[in-house]
């Protein structure tokens, strides 16, 4: 392991120590994805459910290493919002594994939307679901090698490798919401009475 991986790596530990917010945590392990990976950047899609569709909607968009959350942190009323159905994120919440595309204009679950959206051109993706058990909670997407053609097998070992903290961060996230909705549902009765 190179001492650039060690460094970033006990970062990462720090980080999640200190910090209670999912976004900060899971912006900050983007951010150092990209720089380990040489991506040009990274993007956080929630996966969730409205009136019974199941969709990917931005949380984090465009990460950079020079990033700030703030710039990066998308609020409701801007999200990108992809069915399960559409592009390379769609597809990997649908089959629940990573993708790794070397050239969008060959792959056929690409979808240009958000490129003309932003006015951005997008050569190649890595992705990879986010999963608690079986579910999808969400996708990470890293775009743009900037040192090469594409994302290497090395790439990709990479990024399950620090994705493994988002994971965590995430299912604490989770947990942390499933137990609040608990407490409020319990407190329900007793407002009432």
């Amino acid at each position: 392991m190179c001492t650039l991986e060690c460094v970033v790596l006990f970062d990462l530990v720090q980080d999640m120590q200190e910090s209670i917010s999912m976004e900060r945590v899971v912006f900050k392990v983007l951010r150092r994805l990209g720089t380990i990976l040489h991506a040009d950047r990274c993007s956080l899609f929630m996966y969730r459910q409205r009136n019974g569709v199941a969709e990917l909607a931005t949380r984090l968009f465009s990460v950079q290493p020079d990033s700030l959350l703030e710039d990066c942190l998308v609020p409701p009323d801007s999200e990108i919002v992809f069915p399960l159905d559409i592009g390379v994120v769609g597809h990997v919440a649908q089959t629940k594994k990573m993708a790794n595309v070397q050239d969008v204009a060959e792959c056929p679950h690409f979808c240009s939307f958000t490129d003309e959206l932003t006015d951005y051109v997008t050569r190649n993706i890595l992705a990879m679901p986010i999963m608690n058990g079986k579910d999808v909670m969400a996708v990470i997407m890293a775009v743009n090698k900037l040192d090469g053609p594409c994302f290497t097998s090395e790439d990709e070992d990479v990024f399950t490798k620090y994705l493994n903290f988002a994971t965590l961060n995430l299912k604490i996230y989770h947990l942390s919401y499933l137990h609040n909705c608990e407490t409020r549902r319990g407190q329900v009765p007793v407002l009432l009475s």
